[in-house]
């Protein structure tokens, strides 16, 4: 008599056997756009992206300071009537625009304030070794001459829920966050989406900023709302994911992650290198550090020559690359820099 117990078998039996419905298999360029089509309509669908009403952008700048070699701005966007992202754009001096631009998404941790040097209590780092696994890369990327865009994720810094807030510590409000959004039909993850688009759509007011080149890069957290933006949104132009790309069934199904990674019913339609491939031909870089414990190495390498499939099918792999690095969960930046400067120039 069986006396196997275990609730996981189902799912794991289905997710073993099943025919996810938007998974990669386009043989010539025909098939391989009516994919694209039919699994972007479906991936807006299922993290509720139609949820939100567009509003008036109507940006206000708050502050403006100067650092060595550039300026950072601190804007307020409106992302829907409801709600408001506080931004920093880092614009190098003497800029003689158009330039190219990259929207820099931060992980979890105290939000935006990380990527721009800027401690938990408000005050500038000096010393650039006691940076954390983030490692001020917007920092890195406006003193390669870009403009460079730094949204607060919702959830995080200054967008948490006022009583999270109140605690006085860097609790996220993901938790709260995540859950009435599934109760009311859409997901975490079409929040930031929603709002990283309306980010993209702010920096095509900028007259400093070349519309033509926009790129975005993102680390965890970050790096989820890169991949499933750029993935829907051809605005990006250049892609750099640190520290996501994998299976979900390695690391989202295998390590306990927030709620917010998770999108019911993804995959019953694709899985996460599914998602990637909606990128090509735009230029890709995939960087995760060998040891790597949410993000398992082997796990990103299979997902990367997934992702390969779609570039080898449009001739584009010299627009595909990859950093997989001797580190933790954190960014490199070994080749990402330049790998943003190169396909945006």
């Amino acid at each position: 008599m069986e006396t196997d117990y275990d609730p996981l078998k189902i799912f794991l039996e289905k997710y073993e056997k099943g025919k996810r419905a938007f998974s990669f298999n386009a043989k010539d360029l025909s098939e391989l756009e009516s994919w694209r089509l039919g699994f972007r309509r479906k991936l807006r669908e299922l993290i509720g992206l139609d949820f939100f009403e567009y509003s008036e952008i109507s940006p206000k700048t708050v502050d403006r300071k100067h650092y060595p070699g550039y300026f950072r701005e601190k804007v307020i966007l409106r992302s829907d009537p409801c709600t408001l992202i506080p931004v920093y754009v880092l614009v190098p001096d003497e800029c003689e625009g158009p330039l190219p631009a990259a929207v820099a998404m931060h992980g979890h941790g105290y939000g935006k304030d990380d990527l721009v040097g800027i401690w938990e209590d408000g005050t500038d780092r000096v010393n650039p070794l006691s940076r954390g696994y983030q490692k001020d890369f917007a920092l890195e990327l406006v003193r390669r001459r870009l403009i460079v865009i730094v949204p607060e994720q919702s959830g995080f810094g200054e967008r948490r829920t006022k009583e999270d807030i109140a605690k006085g510590s860097e609790q996220s409000s993901c938790k709260m966050l995540s859950l009435w959004a599934l109760m009311m039909g859409t997901t975490a993850m079409g929040r930031r989406v929603w709002d990283a688009m309306r980010v993209i759509d702010y920096a095509f007011t900028r007259k400093d900023i070349d519309h033509s080149r926009i790129g975005m890069m993102g680390i965890s957290g970050g790096g989820a709302t890169t991949l499933f933006t750029a993935a829907l949104d051809e605005r990006v132009r250049v892609v750099v994911i640190s520290g996501y790309l994998n299976t979900f069934r390695n690391s989202i199904l295998a390590v306990d992650h927030c709620i917010d990674n998770y999108v019911p019913g993804m995959l019953r339609y694709g899985e996460m290198h599914d998602i990637a491939a909606l990128i090509a031909p735009r230029p890709l870089l995939v960087e995760n550090g060998s040891k790597d414990p949410i993000f398992p190495i082997e796990a990103t390498k299979y997902a990367y020559e997934q992702v390969r499939r779609a570039y080898a099918l449009l001739n584009a792999e010299d627009r595909l690359d990859a950093d997989f690095f001797e580190g933790r969960h954190e960014i490199s930046g070994r080749k990402a820099y330049e790998f943003m400067v190169k396909w945006l120039s």
